[in-house]
């Protein structure tokens, strides 16, 4: 492997990029990216439905948003 064009380290040029097993390429990734998707969301205020799983609601003043 080596480093993307454009992106090559001076410093560290025979650095390369390392991908996280449990996002790519196993059964379980599709659930690992919404357990990310769901922690980040709720961090950043919204709220999960009780009755669909990947709805999101953002509450602001008297505004609503959704993220599913």
């Amino acid at each position: 492997m080596a480093q993307p064009h454009g992106f090559i380290d001076p410093i560290l040029p025979s650095h390369v990029c390392h991908f996280h097993k449990s996002l790519y390429g196993l059964k379980q990734a599709p659930r690992a990216w919404y357990n990310r998707l769901n922690e980040f969301l709720i961090s950043i205020g919204f709220q999960a439905s009780k009755v669909d799983t990947f709805l999101f609601i953002l509450c602001c003043d008297h505004d609503l948003s959704f993220e599913a």
